[in-house]
């Protein structure tokens, strides 16, 4: 009886003890949790994508320039060069928003989203309640930035043209361009490959965002969009014309 006894204490201590080890782990397990990768496939290869088309841009900038070095270095004349330099200066021209430029891209529009019959009203009110949610400078930053990394290659909103040092931001209850205030509706126009941009822009979810705004975003592709230069003032700080010699 004893050694029966003695039997079945050693068989409890033997499940006392894995129960323990299984309750050491799972506490240990719960102090260190794995990480795992919260992004989908998908959102992987959309980045992945998007970083070999930037690499792919930039090996085609390298290939320019130094297209444009074997130029300057194998120009057999003074003629020749100076050739090459007009070519380079009027590409910078046309880069920095300085002359009128012409292609194929699309016209986007910001418009007021229509009401569905059936919207709800207040009961005070004769006009449905919309969202107080109002488009800003943020959201036309953001959509600059998203077509502009897509291979956009000249902007206007309501025909003013974007160049590097534009400045878009709230002036009290407006939006300025520079010093331009424009109002809605607002019109884009984008030079560039009309299939890239607009998968871009559904890619960046840009509909749902202004839907948040009750407005809408139309878009028409353009075999000839025209876009003008860029009008503003420039203010020159830092260059100065460089004396010949001779002068003092």
């Amino acid at each position: 009886m004893l050694q029966k006894s003695r039997k079945i204490t050693f068989i409890l201590a033997i499940i006392s003890a894995i129960i323990g080890v299984m309750l050491t782990v799972q506490f240990r397990s719960s102090l260190h949790p794995v990480h795992k990768e919260s992004r989908s496939i998908a959102e992987l290869r959309t980045t992945l994508q998007k970083e070999l088309e930037k690499h792919k841009n930039l090996l085609a900038d390298i290939s320019k320039y130094n297209q444009l070095y074997y130029q300057y270095e194998t120009s057999l004349s003074e003629d020749e060069s100076i050739s090459v330099m007009k070519e380079e200066l009027a590409r910078n021209r046309r880069m920095a928003g300085m002359v009128e430029v012409e292609g194929e891209g699309v016209v986007l529009e910001v418009v007021d989203a229509e009401i569905p019959d059936d919207h709800i009203l207040d009961e005070n009110m004769t006009a449905p309640v919309l969202s107080d949610y109002t488009i800003d400078d943020e959201d036309l930053r953001w959509l600059v930035n998203i077509l502009f990394a897509n291979g956009a290659q000249a902007i206007s909103i309501n025909n003013h043209r974007l160049i590097s040092t534009t400045a878009i931001r709230n002036v009290g209850d407006n939006i300025q361009i520079d010093t331009r205030t424009i109002q809605a509706p607002y019109e884009l126009k984008v030079l560039g490959d009309p299939d890239v941009l607009l998968s871009a822009l559904k890619l960046e979810g840009v509909e749902e965002n202004f839907q948040l705004a009750n407005k809408k975003v139309l878009a028409e592709k353009r075999d000839k969009l025209v876009i003008s230069a860029n009008t503003e003032t420039r203010t020159i700080q830092y260059m100065k014309p460089l004396k010949e010699k001779g002068d003092s």
